[in-house]
């Protein structure tokens, strides 16, 4: 259940300064500039009401991003630019307006493109409109370029909202390069958070469970990306800071503008569901969000978990530890679990875990046992602490290079045996199909564990024989999954003829 249960020995220093304090706010939020409700100045203002040290409004870029019903009202930023920046009442100057150093820091960004063509990415801190179609990710990247933010550097970017491998083929530009590998350097050096907790975003109220996503932060990490998690509450109401008491701590040493951001640039954040639960992780001195040197392989890490909750000062925790490197299956379960009671008066230690070599990193899931009166377990999520060489790129796996070259929906004979596929490994290594999939759009899935291994540079015809999966005569959609789950190629066709074998450019 637990995992091994220790007594937790506090190490032999002074107590904790918490000189690096954790601040408390919300990443994502919208008003009527976009799809929301309210004003600028009433967000920020109700959201340190609410006890939020900070907060950033997101407004929808483009002009499709209106709301329904209540909520729509015809102001965009993207039809009226004054909205966001040049004017009094802009989202911009309501931001420096609410901003007081060591009181209450007001952020404001972009929430690029649409769900459909790739879902959404929060861009903090930029000067003026992104004016970069729905999707064009890799262009998106160009404007960062180009547009640079409040430092002078290229903005922070978010991935909001992840969504599961079944439904996630373009997320965040996945197609807008010739590679996964491709993808994932292109886009790291720029986005260094991805949400963990979204909060229901359609619903006007309070007191909400915010959404979890801890399967698809832990997706990311195995790909190569340096992001740690965060929390949007993506207010559409007039509920900003009360919808949910998920939190993104930052780590920092003051709470101001530059502090926030600075700290969010390196990482120095995690994901709570209990608004107030301080948490800082170091792994051999490293605080959790940094890149550090790799020790020695095969020896133990020196990982410290120190604790506050001024409300639930003697709450009960089990901490688990994750370990993983990118490629291969993401992490799904730790690899050390330890128990204690109360607040930490100096940090403690979590030990027996060993360093595994270059490219892995650790973190923590911590799980606070709810009492009567404070009622559902509470988590939080760590950001990783990654031991990397300086000199190395962002570490990232050469995806299995398997494709679908051709198919043939309507055979000359039974479709349910003679539907076909074929496969070709362009790669430089064997890969075993074991666990890989097709799937089409109705869910109906084929898979692929007979198949046995396709070696090096080898082509493989399959026939159907009476997989649920069918290739539509009227055209279809196929998608090649890889043992993940993660959707590696998309296969779009439209009308077959009998017998006719289409390949995957579109030729015939």
């Amino acid at each position: 259940m637990l995992g091994r249960a220790v007594l937790l020995i506090a190490l032999l220093c002074a107590n904790p300064s918490w000189a690096e304090r954790a601040y408390f706010g919300n990443l994502h939020a919208h008003t009527s500039y976009s799809d929301g409700s309210g004003t600028p100045d009433e967000a920020f203002r109700q959201a340190k009401r609410a006890g939020l040290d900070f907060m950033a409004i997101t407004e929808h870029n483009h002009a499709k991003g209106d709301g329904s019903g209540d909520r729509r009202d015809g102001k965009l930023i993207a039809k009226n630019p004054s909205l966001y920046s040049g004017g009094s009442k802009a989202l911009t100057s309501a931001a420096q307006l609410n901003t007081r150093d060591d009181a209450f820091v007001a952020l404001f960004g972009q929430e690029y493109s649409t769900i459909s063509s790739g879902n959404h990415v929060n861009v903090f801190d930029v000067p003026s409109v992104i004016e970069v179609p729905n999707g064009d990710f890799a262009g998106l990247l160009a404007w960062v370029e180009a547009h640079p933010d409040s430092t002078g550097r290229s903005a922070l970017v978010q991935f909001n909202h992840p969504r599961s491998p079944s439904r996630s083929s373009n997320d965040y530009g996945r197609d807008d390069f010739a590679t996964e590998r491709e993808w994932v350097e292109k886009m790291d050096p720029y986005v260094e958070l991805i949400e963990v907790l979204n909060a229901p975003a359609l619903k006007d109220g309070t007191g909400f469970r915010a959404h979890p996503s801890e399967a698809d932060y832990f997706r990311y990490l195995n790909l190569g990306f340096h992001v740690a998690p965060s929390v949007g509450h993506d207010n559409h109401y007039r509920n900003w800071g009360l919808s949910t008491d998920a939190r993104v701590a930052v780590v920092a040493d003051r709470l101001t503008k530059a502090d926030i951001m600075a700290a969010l640039r390196e990482r120095h954040a995690y994901a709570t569901e209990d608004k107030n639960l301080a948490v800082i992780f170091r792994a051999n001195g490293a605080l959790s969000g940094d890149i550090t040197s790799p020790p020695t392989i095969g020896s133990e890490l020196q990982l410290t978990l120190a604790l506050r909750d001024t409300d639930e000062p003697a709450a009960r925790y089990r901490v688990d530890v994750f370990q993983d490197e990118p490629g291969g299956n993401p992490i799904s379960a730790p690899s050390e679990s330890f128990e204690f009671n109360g607040d930490s008066s100096a940090p403690y230690v979590l030990d027996g875990v060993r360093f595994a070599g270059p490219g892995h990193f650790v973190l923590l899931r911590i799980t606070q046992f709810s009492d009567e009166e404070h009622g559902d377990d509470d988590r939080v999520w760590t950001a990783p602490v990654w031991f990397e060489f300086a000199s190395a790129p962002p570490s990232s796996p050469e995806p299995p290079a398997i494709r679908i070259i051709s198919i043939v929906p309507d055979p000359i004979g039974d479709d349910f045996a003679e539907e076909e596929v074929t496969l070709r490994n362009s790669g430089t290594r064997p890969i075993r199909l074991t666990g890989w999939q097709l799937r089409d759009l109705a869910e109906r899935r084929w898979s692929l564990d007979s198949a046995g291994e396709l070696p090096a540079g080898a082509e493989l015809t399959l026939k159907r024989n009476g997989q649920p999966m069918s290739m539509n005569n009227s055209g279809d959609q196929i998608e090649l999954l890889d043992p993940t789950g993660t959707s590696v190629q998309v296969f779009k066709y439209d009308q077959a003829r009998a017998g006719e074998l289409i390949l995957f450019n579109g030729s015939r």
